[in-house]
């Protein structure tokens, strides 16, 4: 099986450490760590570190991709990145240590030339067949259409094996208005509310709506709820997988670790279960570091042991 992580706007992310920071004074860091950013990049990194070789692709502006060059190959993720004159942005982030709280300030991005564009589907229609699975994730570049994920569904679906679209914002409102949607979706909460136009009450409207999506097509939705944990849903199923008390250093990437998860539980032929415990794992040990490795297999077990499944009570 071949994986392919689309990242249409990568970010090197600068991690400032503050511990106890307050907004509007001078503030004193303990260290600022640079690493390379965007939902399909991490995605590629956890998939790869779980031992399942991914591809990773997008656009990198070609001025400062050597971050990008040394992340793939520490991981060993194929890079097939299409270069585009310029930087990659730039994206802040502000952890505070004493309480676990991330502040990002996300920017926009390079604009894409038309040809780039052109070369990222040529990439993908060469590449794509009935043994793919294909991930896009993240924000959008300027020069991208609003509607981008849903073109690409619509591309896509039929000719991938599992097609995992993760995004937000007004890409993702187009993608799920889109009469095609994906095999896979993870909104979080919030972005469901967003997608529905109204405030979600319970457990049981978050499992009402994924069977929505189900129902028009949708194969797996997983709603995530940060420590209220994470619903698993398919057609037959709907599984209620517990956080895992763990000491918080980021948030950053937990929910692209959750995707590689989901992910490699799908192409391994999981049963529900075993794969929300896995992607709740996955999720819980990167946010006990900063950055998107994940740790040895006998870690990732014990937490995976912790993890508590139940379902709506009948």
């Amino acid at each position: 099986m071949k994986i392919i992580a689309v990242t249409a706007n990568p970010a090197i992310d600068l991690t400032a450490h503050a511990p106890d920071w307050k907004r509007g004074r001078v503030n004193r860091g303990q260290k600022i760590d640079k690493t390379p950013g965007g939902k399909g990049i991490s995605v590629a990194v956890n998939l790869c570190d779980a031992g399942l070789s991914t591809i990773a692709t997008g656009w990198l502006g070609e001025h400062n991709h050597q971050i990008f060059i040394e992340e793939c190959a520490r991981h060993k993720i194929i890079d097939r990145f299409i270069r585009i004159p310029g930087d990659t942005r730039r994206c802040i982030k502000i952890i505070d240590d004493v309480n676990g709280e991330t502040t990002d300030i996300n920017m926009p991005g390079k604009e894409i030339p038309f040809e780039a564009q052109q070369m990222l589907l040529n990439y993908l229609d060469t590449e794509v067949d009935d043994k793919t699975a294909l991930v896009f994730g993240g924000s959008l570049p300027p020069g991208i259409a609003t509607d981008f994920y849903a073109q690409m569904a619509k591309r896509y679906r039929s000719k991938c094996h599992c097609l995992m679209i993760d995004t937000s914002d007004k890409a993702l409102v187009a993608l799920m208005e889109s009469d095609v949607l994906p095999h896979i979706i993870k909104p979080n909460i919030h972005e469901l509310e967003t997608i529905c136009g109204r405030k979600i009450q319970d457990d049981e409207e978050i499992v009402q709506t994924a069977r929505e999506f189900i129902a028009r097509g949708v194969e797996l939705a997983v709603i995530s709820m940060g420590s209220h944990g994470a619903w698993f849903v398919n057609k037959d199923e709907a599984i209620h997988a517990a956080p895992i008390r763990v000491k918080v250093l980021s948030t950053v990437g937990a929910g692209d670790a959750m995707v590689a998860g989901t992910v490699r539980g799908v192409l391994l032929g999981q049963d529900l279960a075993t794969l929300a415990r896995t992607a709740t794992a996955y999720s819980a040990a990167n946010i006990q570091h900063a950055g998107n490795a994940l740790p040895s297999k006998e870690e990732v077990q014990k937490l995976m042991n912790r993890v508590i499944i139940s379902q709506l009570p009948e």
